[in-house]
């Protein structure tokens, strides 16, 4: 049953490859891409860059007209769009210098037509919930990459299960799961940042 389609990868591979990073050709060329109905799963130490790493695949993949949803859990939506402001800038913010205000305008002008979209939670959420805003957000807006930063700051012992008797491992399995779920169902690339 599978002998065409496997036939047919190995002759045409550029038909199944994902989408690349334009800023990290090595890369792209590595991991071949990142494809719907997939799910990666990043992980480091605190201060590893996980979050800058993701700023700069969101951006390439906003640039490429990829439609692509931000979950974060750790840092407020307004920090985390500043951040992103900053690499989108490839230049330094004019901080403290309100004459420059008119340029800083528009280049947020250019950074809000990009198809980026951002989830409204911070902090402990419930998965379920996150998984039916991230649902409305592939039908709505299209979405077809989903990053999630990070698992430990979104699940907690309170949140998920009221309390009950799973431990933090069970929980993140669960999510995990879920996720992964999701990303098939949906057709729809998850990337999970999970600290190790």
């Amino acid at each position: 049953d599978l002998r065409e389609q496997v036939l047919h990868e190995i002759i045409n591979p550029d038909k199944y490859t994902g989408v690349g990073v334009s800023s990290l050709p090595l890369f792209t060329s590595i991991i071949k891409g990142f494809r719907r109905g997939e799910m990666t799963l990043i992980t480091g130490p605190t201060g590893s860059g996980k979050t800058t790493f993701l700023g700069q695949l969101s951006l390439d993949f906003a640039e490429q007209g990829v439609n692509t949803l931000w979950g974060s859990f750790e840092i407020k939506n307004t920090r985390l769009v500043s951040k992103l402001l900053q690499q989108f800038s490839r230049e330094p913010l004019p901080v403290g210098q309100p004459d420059k205000l008119e340029d800083l305008r528009a280049l947020a002008d250019r950074f809000e037509d990009l198809p980026l979209h951002f989830l409204r939670f911070h902090g402990s959420a419930d998965i379920d919930a996150v998984i039916e805003a991230m649902k409305y957000a592939a039908y709505v807006h299209d979405v077809e990459h989903v990053i999630l930063d990070n698992m430990q700051f979104m699940i907690s012992r309170d949140s998920q299960r009221g309390g009950s008797s799973y431990d933090k491992f069970d929980m993140q399995d669960i999510a995990i799961a879920k996720f992964r779920k999701f990303a098939t169902e949906n057709n729809v690339h998850v990337t999970l940042v999970c600290h190790p």
